[in-house]
């Protein structure tokens, strides 16, 4: 009896390159405080950025050292009032007087489960970095607080909350009820 040896070796990869994540969080500092805010608006918004960074020399753009992403996301804010800033000027019988700082932003959120990216570009000489992503949705935040603030939002809210307390002291059996704002 006589054995056929294969010795042809099955062609295996000489390496194997694995993709290999570790996460590891841990909470450093935890808190819970007693909110006395009264917010009257609540803004939504859907925005898309585009960020585009270069080096240059003068005038003239250095090759191979441009950097860029576009991004899409989803938002909201919260105006209104801090309720410790209320101030009441007079209360006798059912009348009252009551002073209030005007209304403020109170928060600001970007959904992260809406961000999505739609192009990033790195480049040899200029890499994109978290820093790059992050300033910039921090500098739109400000950008749309600020289109807000023109756009009479703040006002709006002041007006909200002026009708909702008015309301509400009425409920309360004040029959005069006088609202006014700091800087009004």
């Amino acid at each position: 009896m006589s054995k056929i040896i294969d010795n042809k070796k099955t062609a295996e990869p000489v390496s194997i390159v694995e993709k290999q994540t570790v996460e590891d969080s841990t909470v450093i500092l935890e808190r819970v405080e007693r909110l006395w805010e009264l917010s009257s608006n609540k803004y939504f918004y859907s925005n898309v950025v585009a960020f585009k960074d270069n080096m240059k020399i003068k005038d003239f753009q250095v090759p191979f050292t441009e950097k860029s992403f576009l991004i899409k996301y989803d938002g909201y804010l919260k105006a209104g009032i801090n309720a410790q800033d209320i101030q009441i000027l007079s209360n006798e019988g059912k009348a009252i007087e009551v002073k209030l700082k005007n209304s403020k932003i109170l928060d600001h959120v970007i959904d992260e489960k809406s961000i999505y990216v739609y192009d990033e570009k790195n480049s040899m000489f200029n890499n994109l970095s978290i820093n790059d992503i992050f300033n910039q949705l921090s500098t739109e935040k400000d950008k749309i607080e600020t289109q807000l603030e023109e756009k009479g939002f703040l006002k709006d809210t002041d007006n909200n909350i002026k009708l909702f307390l008015e309301e509400f002291l009425k409920n309360l059996g004040y029959e005069s009820v006088q609202i006014s704002f700091e800087n009004q």
